[in-house]
């Protein structure tokens, strides 16, 4: 049986063009979504963006304890805020996200509401602002009297 070699470079990719495709990937895979508003550097947007429910990781979202989202401030770490909400729902990647969001169902006089809740990190990455969909939801964490 006879072998047949290849010729030096034929059917080869270069390197340089391997190591650019790979690093485009891997740059892509931890950008994730990344920011869907554009958030300054001191974590605030005057237009924030939320991501469509049909992209939650978990889609049926979660009843979140009030006392926890109550508590959520700014300042906070993206530590501390996950140990209160638990991680976001949404893809957000993984380096240098500075916006998180979630799905939550809150209880008001008018029924079920479900919510969007965003959290924008500034630049340190701590919790800086945060906003409601719909804004109405806001009202739904004041405490019963």
């Amino acid at each position: 049986m006879t072998m047949m070699k290849r010729s030096g470079q034929a059917g080869r990719i270069p390197r340089a063009l391997v190591a650019a495709l790979a690093g485009g990937l891997v740059a892509a895979a931890l950008g994730g979504c990344g920011n869907l508003s554009r958030v300054s550097a001191d974590g605030t947007t005057d237009t924030p963006r939320f991501p469509d429910v049909s992209g939650a990781s978990r889609s049926e979202g979660s009843w979140p304890n009030l006392e926890n989202l109550r508590a959520v401030r700014e300042g906070m770490s993206k530590t501390q805020v996950s140990q209160l909400l638990g991680p976001p729902h949404f893809s957000e990647g993984l380096l240098g996200v500075r916006e998180w969001d979630y799905l939550f169902w809150l209880t008001g006089s008018g029924g079920v509401t479900p919510c969007q809740f965003k959290v924008l990190f500034n630049t340190a990455m701590t919790a800086s602002s945060f906003h409601w969909k719909p804004q109405t939801c806001a009202e739904l964490l004041a405490p019963s009297s």
